[in-house]
C-alpha cells in the first residue's frame, strides 16, 4: 500500500464489548506506531453515538462488530452508507454460514473478518483488511476529486445545450434498474446512449461494490428487426436441443447472457404481437423459458429498447401492445436530431476527422471555413451516421491539408432537399435568386452573341433560347475548370440535369465549344 493511502486516516472501531474493544485498539495502535504508520484508531462501545461520531470526525474505515444490542452491524452499515458511501466498511465478528456472508458483501460491505477463537489469531487479515479498504478509499476520493474539478469526459461528443439535457437524464437514472425506451431518428445514436447508460451504471457499481466484476455485467446488443421470428424468439429467449430444426445444442438467450448487466433491445417495434405477449411476460415475471423447456429461468437484465418508429401512433393503430408499451418506457430519451443540434455539427465532424487520421495513419485534417459553413446549412437526413459518412468520404478523396467544400458531396455543395435549415421561404429566395442571376447571365450571354454578328440583319442574328442556355452553361464549366457539381450550383440546377444540357448542345467536358 502507498504511503499516501496510509498516511492521515481515521479508523473507527464498534463493539458493544467495551474489554475487546479497548484490547483491539491498543493491540491496532501498536502495530501502527511499529510500523511507522499515521493511522489514529477511534472507538465506540454505543453504536447510536456512530453517526454522531463520523460528523465531528474524518473517517476512512469503520470495523464494526455484527450482533450488538440496539443496531446490527448490516443495519449500522447502510446507517453509514446513507452518510457518506466512500467510507469503508468492515465485519469484525463471527458470521454464521456462506449465505449470511455472501449478504452482507451484497450489501457492500468491504471485507468479513471473524474474531479469533481460542487457539486461532485473525490479527493478521484484519489488518491487511484494513489496509486494502484505506486504499479502495484512496482511490474512491482520487475519482471524486477528478470529477469534481472538470466534467466528467464522455464517450459521446457533443456540445449542443440540448444533448447536456439527454446526458441528465442518463446520469439520473443509471443507477436505478428501471427499464428505459430511448427513441430518435436513424443515425441520431441511439444505441450509443444506450451503451452510456450501461457504462454509467457500471461505473457507479464499481466506486460503491469493491467486490464488483465486470463480467457478471455485460453489454448485449440484439436488433429485432434484423432476424426472423424464429431466430429471434431464440436468440431472445434461448432454446433447449431439438426445440426446432437445426437446434442440435441448448443455448442461452441473451436475457439469460445478460446476466446483471444491460440487455439493449433496438427497433422494438418490430417485434410481432406474439413475442411482443411473452416479451412482455418476460419483463412482468422477470423470468424466461427457452423454446423447448417447460423450467423458466431468473433473469435479472436491465433492459433498455429503442426504435425510430412514432411508437404511441402504432399503439393507438393496435400494432404495438399498449401494456408492453407502458412497460418499457417507464424512463423516456428523445434524441434530438442533428439538424436541430447545429453546435454538435462542428464538434462531430473534428472528432471524425482525428478518427480519420488515425485510421488512415496520416496527418490530421481541418475544416476550410466554407466547408464548415455548408456542412452547418444541411438539414442532415441521416444524422450522425450521415456526418461520419461525409466526413470519411472527404477525407478520402479530398486533398492532405484541408476540407474544402469540393470535396464534400454534392448533395450538400447544392442547393437541394436536406439544404439549409431555414425553411421552404428561404428555399424559395435562393431557387429566386438563381433564377435572378441566371436571367441576368442570359441577357450578358446574349448581347455578346449578337455582338459577334452583322448589325444590318437584327432578326436573324439576335441568339435563341437555345443559344443562350448553351453558351450560359459553357461559360459555368470555364469558371469551374470542367467541375461539374460546382458548374451545377453556379447554374442553380441539379447534376443530372445539367449532364442532359450538356448531351442536348454537345458541350464537351471543360465547356470549350468545338467549333
Amino acid at each position: 500500500m502507498s504511503d499516501k493511502a496510509e498516511k492521515k486516516a481515521t479508523v473507527l472501531l464498534v463493539d458493544d464489548n467495551q474489554l475487546q474493544l479497548d484490547a483491539l485498539a491498543l493491540r491496532l495502535e501498536q502495530h501502527y506506531e511499529e510500523e511507522a504508520l499515521d493511522i489514529r484508531v477511534e472507538i465506540e462501545s454505543d453504536e447510536r453515538n456512530v453517526l454522531a461520531t463520523l460528523r465531528e470526525k474524518t473517517i476512512d474505515v469503520v470495523v464494526s462488530d455484527l450482533d450488538m444490542p440496539f443496531f446490527r452491524g448490516d443495519e449500522l452499515n447502510q446507517m453509514v452508507q446513507k452518510f457518506d458511501d466512500k467510507i469503508q466498511f468492515i465485519i469484525h465478528s463471527g458470521v454464521g454460514g456462506q449465505k449470511a456472508r455472501n449478504q452482507l458483501i451484497d450489501e457492500n460491505v468491504r471485507d468479513i473478518i471473524e474474531k479469533a477463537k481460542p487457539g486461532s489469531d485473525t490479527f493478521k487479515d484484519l489488518v491487511e483488511a484494513i489496509r486494502k479498504a484505506l486504499k479502495f478509499r484512496e482511490e474512491r476520493l482520487a475519482v471524486s476529486m477528478i470529477n469534481s474539478a472538470a466534467r466528467r469526459q464522455r464517450n459521446i461528443v457533443h456540445e449542443d445545450p440540448k444533448m447536456e439535457k439527454v446526458f441528465s437524464i442518463v446520469d439520473k437514472v443509471a443507477g436505478a434498474p428501471s427499464p428505459v425506451l430511448v427513441q430518435g431518428e436513424p443515425g441520431t445514436g441511439k444505441e450509443l446512449i444506450a451503451h452510456e447508460i450501461h457504462r454509467k451504471r457500471n461505473e457507479m457499481l464499481r466506486l460503491k461494490n469493491p467486490n464488483f466484476n465486470e463480467k457478471d455485467y455485460p453489454y448485449l446488443a440484439i436488433n429485432c428487426g434484423a432476424l426472423s421470428r424464429t431466430l429471434l424468439e431464440s436468440q431472445l429467449f434461448g432454446h433447449k436441443k431439438g426445440a426446432f430444426t437445426g437446434s442440435v445444442a441448448d443455448q442461452d438467450g441473451v436475457f439469460v447472457a445478460a446476466k446483471k448487466g444491460t440487455l439493449f433491445l433496438d427497433e422494438i417495434t418490430e417485434l410481432d404481437l406474439d413475442l411482443q405477449v411473452k416479451l412482455l411476460r418476460v419483463l412482468q415475471e422477470k423470468e424466461v423459458t427457452p423454446l423447448g423447456s417447460t423450467r423458466p429461468i431468473p433473469v435479472r437484465a436491465r433492459v433498455v429498447t429503442a426504435t425510430n418508429a412514432p411508437i404511441k401512433q402504432l399503439v393507438e393503430e393496435r400494432k404495438f401492445r399498449d401494456d408492453l408499451y407502458y412497460r418499457i418506457n417507464v424512463v423516456n430519451i428523445e434524441i434530438p436530431p442533428l439538424r436541430e443540434r447545429k453546435l454538435d455539427v462542428e464538434a462531430l465532424a473534428n472528432h471524425f476527422l482525428l478518427e480519420m487520421a488515425d485510421a488512415y495513419n496520416c496527418p490530421p485534417r481541418c475544416l476550410s471555413p466554407g466547408a464548415l459553413e455548408l456542412l452547418k446549412k444541411y438539414r442532415w437526413p441521416g444524422n450522425v451516421r450521415e456526418l461520419h459518412n461525409v466526413i470519411e468520404r472527404s477525407f478520402a478523396l479530398g486533398d492532405e491539408y484541408n476540407i474544402i467544400p469540393r470535396d464534400l458531396p454534392d448533395e450538400i455543395q447544392g442547393i437541394g432537399p436536406g439544404h439549409d435549415d431555414a425553411g421552404d421561404g428561404q428555399r424559395d429566395a435562393d431557387l429566386e435568386a438563381g433564377l435572378s442571376r441566371f436571367h441576368e447571365a442570359a441577357r450578358e450571354v446574349g448581347d455578346s452573341i449578337a455582338a459577334k454578328h452583322s448589325l444590318g440583319d437584327r432578326q436573324s442574328s439576335f441568339p435563341t433560347y437555345d443559344e443562350v442556355v448553351a453558351e450560359h452553361i459553357r461559360r459555368a464549366l470555364l469558371h469551374t475548370q470542367g467541375v461539374k457539381s460546382r458548374a451545377a450550383s453556379l447554374l442553380s440546377i441539379d447534376r443530372n440535369r445539367l449532364y442532359r444540357l450538356m448531351s442536348k448542345y454537345r458541350i464537351p467536358a471543360d465547356g470549350v465549344s468545338a467549333d
